[in-house]
């Protein structure tokens, strides 16, 4: 079975919404976002936790709790690093990184799962 991943960002929900102080939980709603993303962009690359875990240098408990929403200030290295390992442009980055500070973003993330012929069929 092969994932397509079809993700649509746009700006931010509220250009006027002041961002989070340094410290404060990250306002309800945000935090699937980062994760959401995380793991649509994973998906799509056909990989594992593990295996992306492995090609970011990072460990695996810190990729399933960046797509739980259990980790709500991730580094902003293990964030180039996943998104290096995820071949991921420098705009799904950005994308990537204000999620991460709990910017609020317009997000829809379908997830399509296309089944592949098997051997010859």
């Amino acid at each position: 079975m092969r994932v397509l991943a079809d993700i649509t960002v746009a700006a931010p929900a509220t250009e006027d919404e002041a961002p989070p102080e340094r410290g404060a939980p990250v306002p309800t709603g945000a935090e699937p976002v980062l994760g959401a993303l995380l793991r649509a962009w994973r998906e799509r690359a056909l990989v594992t936790q593990e295996e992306l875990a492995a090609r970011a240098g990072l460990n695996v408990r810190t990729v399933r709790r960046l797509e739980a929403g259990a980790l709500s200030r991730p580094r902003a290295t293990s964030l180039r690093l996943l998104a290096q390992a995820l071949d991921l442009e420098a705009a799904d980055l950005a994308v990537l990184t204000r999620a991460a500070t709990g910017t609020a973003i317009e997000l829809t993330v379908t997830l399509r799962y296309v089944e592949e012929p098997g051997p010859g069929e």
